[in-house]
C-alpha cells in the first residue's frame, strides 16, 4: 500500500478521495519554450510522497530540479537547461551548457578530463548529456496497492566507422516514496569492441549543501586528492564551508565499502536543517567514486560520482589499464538511487 499523509492507503482508498491520480502524483509532459532551454523536452514527475524532480529527454535522460517537501536539493548551474544543440564539444566548452541538475550523464566514449585517445580529441565528459532520447515512454503502473511512475528513453551513440553504442535508461518512483531510481542498460550493436565510460554526475546544492553538511562514506581507505590543488583539503574532504571567494575545485577519490547485495552507500547529512540525501548504486557496475568539491560563490555545489572509470579521461584510462571496453552484441547493466529525507 501506499503511504502517504501518515497512514497506508489502498488503490480503492485513494480512488475513493480523487478524480484522477494526478491530483496527488504523476508525471506531466511539457516543453521549455524561452531563453537557452527553448525547444528543450521535460517530464515533471510527482511521487505524492514529497519528492518532486524533472527529467530532461532533450537532454539525455538526465534529471534536472529536484526538490523533497518543497525543499530543493539539487544544484542548477548558472548556463541553465540549455538545448542540448548549443553544446560546444571542444575543450571544455562542455561546461558552457553544462546545466547540473540531480543528474547529468557522463560518457560513453568520454567521461573526464579533455584529451587525445587513438589521434581523436575528446572533449569533457562527452556526449551523452546532450544527446537527445529517442523512444520516449510514460507509465502509470498498479502493482496491487502500490502504483509505480516509470519513464523510459533510449539514447544512442554512434559515428559511421566507429561506435554504435545504445544507452535505455528507465526512472522511476512509486506513490508516496521519497527515492528515484535510475537504471541503465547499454548495448554495443556495432560489430567492434569499443571503450565504455559512464558516469553519473549527482549535484547536490543548498539548501542541503552547507557548513552545516557532513558527507559520510563507509571506506577502510581515506580519501585520496586528485592533485595538488586537492591535497590542500585533503583533511577536511568530508566536511563541506560556506560560499568561500576564490575557492578551486577539489575532486577526491573514495573506495566505498559494498555491503553483503554489493551495494555501496553515501549519505550527504545536513544535521542544522535536520535533512539528508542517501545515494546507493551497484559497485561492482561502478567500482569508482569520485567527489567533486565546490565551494565557491555562486557555483557552490558537491557532486558524488559513481563511475565506471576515473576522471582522467579516455587515454589516461587506457594508460592506467583501467578503460573498460564493450563487446560486440555485448549488454551491460548500471543503477543508482537518491532517497531525500529528514534526518532524526
Amino acid at each position: 500500500m501506499a503511504h502517504l499523509w501518515g497512514r497506508e492507503w489502498t488503490k480503492r482508498d485513494l480512488l475513493e478521495r480523487v478524480g484522477d491520480l494526478s491530483q496527488i502524483a504523476g508525471v506531466e509532459s511539457f516543453t521549455y519554450n524561452d531563453g537557452v532551454r527553448d525547444g528543450v523536452r521535460a517530464l515533471r514527475v510527482r511521487s505524492g510522497g514529497g519528492l518532486d524532480f524533472t527529467v530532461l529527454p532533450s537532454r539525455g535522460m538526465d534529471i534536472g530540479a529536484a526538490s523533497y517537501g518543497g525543499v530543493p536539493f539539487a544544484w542548477v548551474s548558472a548556463t541553465g537547461t540549455a538545448h542540448p544543440h548549443m553544446l560546444r564539444p571542444e575543450g571544455a566548452g562542455w561546461l558552457r551548457t553544462f546545466h547540473g541538475g540531480l543528474l547529468t550523464g557522463c560518457g560513453l566514449q568520454n567521461a573526464g578530463a579533455v584529451n587525445v585517445d587513438g589521434g581523436e580529441a575528446l572533449g569533457l565528459h562527452g556526449y551523452l548529456s546532450h544527446s537527445p532520447a529517442e523512444e520516449v515512454g510514460v507509465e502509470t503502473t498498479w502493482i496491487k496497492d502500490e502504483a509505480c511512475f516509470s519513464v523510459q528513453g533510449t539514447i544512442r551513440e554512434a559515428v559511421v566507422f566507429g561506435e554504435n553504442l545504445r544507452l535505455t535508461r528507465t526512472i522511476t518512483t512509486w506513490l508516496g516514496s521519497s527515492t528515484v531510481r535510475f537504471n541503465d542498460v547499454v548495448e554495443n550493436v556495432g560489430f567492434e569492441p569499443v571503450p565504455l565510460m559512464l558516469l553519473y554526475h549527482l549535484n547536490f546544492g543548498w539548501p542541503l549543501i552547507s557548513e552545516d553538511t557532513e558527507i559520510m562514506i563507509d571506506s577502510t581507505t581515506p580519501p585520496v586528492p586528485r592533485d595538488s590543488v586537492a591535497a590542500e583539503g585533503e583533511g577536511r574532504a568530508l566536511r563541506l564551508e560556506a560560499p568561500t571567494p576564490g575557492y578551486a575545485e577539489q575532486c577526491f577519490f573514495h573506495d566505498p565499502v559494498a555491503d553483503n547485495d554489493g551495494v555501496a552507500t553515501v549519505r550527504m547529512v545536513n544535521r542544522a536543517r535536520r535533512f539528508e540525501v542517501v545515494i546507493r548504486y551497484d559497485k561492482e557496475a561502478f567500482p569508482f567514486l569520485t567527489q567533486w568539491k565546490m565551494m565557491g560563490q555562486g557555483n557552490y555545489v558537491c557532486g558524488i560520482e559513481p563511475a565506471n572509470c576515473r576522471v582522467s579521461g579516455r587515454a589516461g584510462e587506457r594508460d592506467a589499464g583501467r578503460l573498460q571496453t564493450i563487446l560486440p552484441g555485448e549488454t551491460r547493466r548500471f543503477w543508482a538511487e537518491i532517497t531525500a529525507r529528514e534526518h532524526a
